[in-house]
């Protein structure tokens, strides 16, 4: 039994929270780069000293939560708690340990109350360089991509590792940017330290054991409750994905079994000789928070709430790629994780799934000169449409990661680029009841004299995202340089001054029958420029009402 009681446990539970978020707001006001500040590719979290994920924030990538769910006990696989002193800083951006990609560093410091061990505060962040080739599916190893750091002291006692700074800043193009990002880690982690110290002394609590144990048991208890309302059962999801030279097939058999649930993916293709594999963890990762989606658990997400799923994919697939499989591009395949899930749940939560998104994201990496002579490494988002809900429309944004754009004003300030288009695709939507979000147009001239490397990132060219339950699929993707030349979506290209660049996204599938879709919808996208007249006569059978009727 707790001596804590309801009232204590409610207030410091939501009290970890808020420092989570602290240290969340922190990171991203005192990082350098873009992929920070503006797409919000990062994360932060609070564990307990056994590695536990005790406490999540409400802002950042979801799936770097996941990923150091596993990532933090393996840093104390290579360093127990007796060899961690205070001011100790770890860091490393092993694929195999981490977020799947060598961009992707985790830091890990401890924290100390009164010399002892109390738990620690993590984050993970994608910096925008880390040597070898910019992020593509180019390579066909992991030492084509960059350096693998192993878990390694930044800091040891709080004094900096001197000789690790000068060999990042020695192998990445842009240094400054790289080790403020990196600060701004360090900066991220001693703000939850200092919360989480302040919470032990307000609370008058030796250490976050026994709340963080019934934060756990709590959320493990309603998990395992929507898991048991489930019936029993084996549920398989299959999804054919673009792959770089030839299909990917990813499988996903779910097993449930009273108040837990296993994910297999055994069937899924074996890992690819280009750089669009992925770790176990990512995977993990991605399945656990479809799971989550669809789920929803009425709780915070921590170890307990991960505590009845079980995740398994066989060694040399390509969601558990082998060491030195190439993964610089691996958001091509683990995208679509969510979508075999989602198609193995459809029987048995069909109000709780939504259609095929257009994930992957495109997420090309823009790399070159700008006007002021400084190098720059740009990651530039376009998102595409998300499937359709059982009573929504989709929606235009990033599943199953979420990253916000960069402002254009501050692209085109920063890059020499010039955006000519940013908008909505007509007609690209999956029709359906509820439509799938539609695809976007993003389209830029390249400006200055210097030419512009563009390691294209992109998929559902081939194979557009499906509709549900009689719902239409949406259109595929498009990418194209100066209107003429198909841009592949998986290769690194050199353009020149002048040439322009248009990226059209994908549209998410469609929910049920088109034909049950009402009129004052129908309307309404026609209103929006999201559906054209011709086709709301085809798909939805509608005639548009009269110019100038009331």
């Amino acid at each position: 039994m707790s001596a804590l009681d309801a009232a204590e446990i409610g207030i410091g539970w939501n009290r970890l929270l808020s420092i989570v978020d602290q240290g969340t707001v922190a990171l991203k006001r005192t990082a350098f780069s873009r992929n920070v500040t503006e797409a919000d590719d990062f994360s932060n979290a609070l564990f307990d000293a056994s590695g536990n994920l005790i406490a999540q924030p409400s802002q950042g990538e979801v799936a770097f939560l996941g990923v150091m769910s596993t990532e933090v006990k393996a840093f104390l696989e290579r360093y127990p708690p007796s060899t961690l002193r205070p001011g100790d800083v770890l860091l490393s951006n092993d694929p195999w340990l981490g977020a799947s990609q060598l961009n992707d560093y985790t830091m890990v410091a401890p924290i100390f109350r009164r010399r002892r061990l109390v738990g620690f505060a993590a984050c993970c962040a994608h910096s925008p360089d880390v040597g070898g080739r910019v992020l593509s599916s180019d390579s066909s190893d992991i030492h084509e991509e960059g350096f693998i750091i192993p878990p390694t002291f930044l800091f040891r006692a709080g004094r900096e590792n001197a000789e690790l700074m000068r060999f990042l800043r020695a192998n990445v193009r842009v240094p400054e940017i790289v080790v403020g990002d990196l600060m701004a880690q360090v900066a991220s982690n001693n703000v939850v330290k200092k919360g989480v110290a302040e919470f032990l002394q307000d609370t008058g609590l030796p250490d976050l054991e026994e709340i963080g144990r019934e934060m756990r048991t709590r959320s493990e208890r309603a998990m395992r409750a929507i898991l048991a309302r489930l019936p029993d059962g084996t549920y398989r999801g299959e999804v054919e994905a673009d792959g770089d030279e030839e299909p990917v097939t990813i499988r996903a058999r779910v097993d449930v079994e009273g108040d837990a649930i296993s994910v297999d993916l055994a069937g899924t293709s074996p890992q690819s000789a280009r750089g669009i594999n992925v770790t176990f963890n990512w995977t993990y990762a991605d399945v656990v928070y479809a799971l989550l989606c669809a789920l929803r658990p009425d709780s915070p997400i921590n170890a307990g709430s991960l505590a009845p799923i079980r995740v398994s994919a066989p060694p040399g697939c390509i969601l558990n790629a082998e060491y030195p499989a190439a993964v610089g591009a691996r958001v091509l395949v683990a995208h679509y994780v969510q979508a075999a899930v989602f198609r193995a749940l459809e029987p048995i939560l069909p109000d709780r799934v939504i259609a095929d998104s257009a994930a992957p994201t495109w997420v090309p990496v823009l790399s070159g000169v700008n006007r002021h002579g400084e190098r720059f490494v740009e990651i530039l988002i376009v998102h595409g449409g998300i499937g359709a809900r059982p009573s929504k429309d989709g929606m235009v944004v990033s599943y199953p990661d979420h990253p916000p754009t960069t402002a254009v004003e501050i692209f085109e300030n920063e890059k020499p680029i010039l955006v000519e288009a940013k908008e909505l695709i007509p007609d690209s939507a999956g029709a359906g009841r509820y439509r799938g979000g539609p695809g976007q147009q993003f389209r830029f001239r390249l400006l200055g004299d210097a030419p512009l490397r563009v390691a294209m990132r992109a998929d559902r060219i081939r194979h557009p995202p499906l509709g549900f339950a009689g719902g239409q699929a949406g259109h595929a993707g498009r990418a194209t340089l100066n209107d003429r030349e198909p841009l592949h979506p998986k290769r690194t290209v050199f353009i020149d001054p002048g040439d322009v660049v248009d990226l059209r996204t994908p549209g998410g599938g469609g929910y049920f029958d088109p034909g049950t879709r009402s009129r004052a919808a129908v309307e309404r996208d026609l209103d929006d420029g999201i559906v054209s007249e011709a086709k709301a006569r085809a798909v939805y059978g509608h005639e548009p009402r009269a110019s100038g009727s009331g």
